[in-house]
């Protein structure tokens, strides 16, 4: 876990930066909770947020839509419901069960999730 967090500030691309998060996500269940202290997850992820949010894209219109991509992937999988600032959009999402987001965000991209994971498909 402790190398996952560190790797999600290394510039790779934002499909192999979702796999990452999402494979956080997983390890950040309730069976963890003894490695997610250690790491002290919960800050990592926001330290990462708020970098994340403020670094600089290209002026490619797909690298901004990238960006926003993966702040939208880090909101519904990392931030409690109560704390967000923008309801309008986001109660749909995390009134939904966390894995059944997660499950909605991989159909939404398509083959883009499992080109690196092909047995996953089903």
């Amino acid at each position: 876990m402790e190398k996952l967090l560190t790797l999600i500030r290394a510039k790779i691309p934002t499909s192999v930066l979702m796999h990452i998060l999402i494979s956080l996500s997983y390890l950040s269940k309730d069976r963890f909770s003894s490695i997610v202290e250690q790491c002290k997850f919960v800050d990592r992820i926001a330290e990462f947020v708020e970098y994340f949010s403020h670094s600089k894209t290209s002026e490619n219109e797909n690298d901004e839509i990238d960006k926003r991509t993966v702040l939208d992937l880090c909101a519904h999988m990392f931030q409690p419901k109560d704390v967000l600032a923008d309801s309008s959009q986001s109660m749909e999402y995390n009134d939904m069960k966390f894995e059944d987001k997660i499950k909605e965000f991989e159909n939404e991209q398509g083959d883009l999730i499992f080109e690196c994971f092909p047995d996953e498909l089903q």
